[in-house]
């Protein structure tokens, strides 16, 4: 069984590719070539209730790189104003997403030899698990 906290990310993944990016967006580390990627930050849970549901604010990366900044830049840009300005989002027996807000929008981090942008951010996932 996947984990919750998988599941919740994986959906997060999915709004971040409806929004069309000039890639699709994964997990792990940045590819040698173009690409954007989604990982877990440090998270713990913020509230514990004495059924063991918990409200967790899950902090997410989202790390892209591009031969153009301003491709790169609108893409991540476009994710963050959508996810945040998002009026519902995904939920399922085990979870739900009660919000998404920027934590860090995207900047620029760096340029690689080949001079291809790197760009970094950060959104937090505010969801409420509803245990197992």
């Amino acid at each position: 069984m996947t984990s919750v906290i998988n599941e919740v990310l994986e959906a997060v993944i999915g709004l971040m590719n409806a929004t069309n990016p000039f890639a699709t967006v994964t997990r792990g580390a940045l590819p040698t070539g173009e690409g954007l990627v989604c990982e877990i930050g440090p998270s713990i849970p913020e509230e514990v209730y004495l059924d063991k549901n918990a409200y967790i604010p899950l902090d997410v990366t989202l790390n892209g790189k591009h031969k153009n900044l301003k491709t790169v830049s609108d893409a991540m840009n476009g994710i963050h104003s959508a996810l945040t300005r998002a009026r519902s989002y995904p939920a399922s027996e085990r979870w739900q997403i009660v919000d998404i807000s920027n934590q860090n929008l995207p900047q620029l981090i760096g340029r690689e030899e080949n001079n291809d942008w790197l760009l970094a951010s950060a959104l937090t996932v505010n969801f409420y698990w509803k245990g197992d």
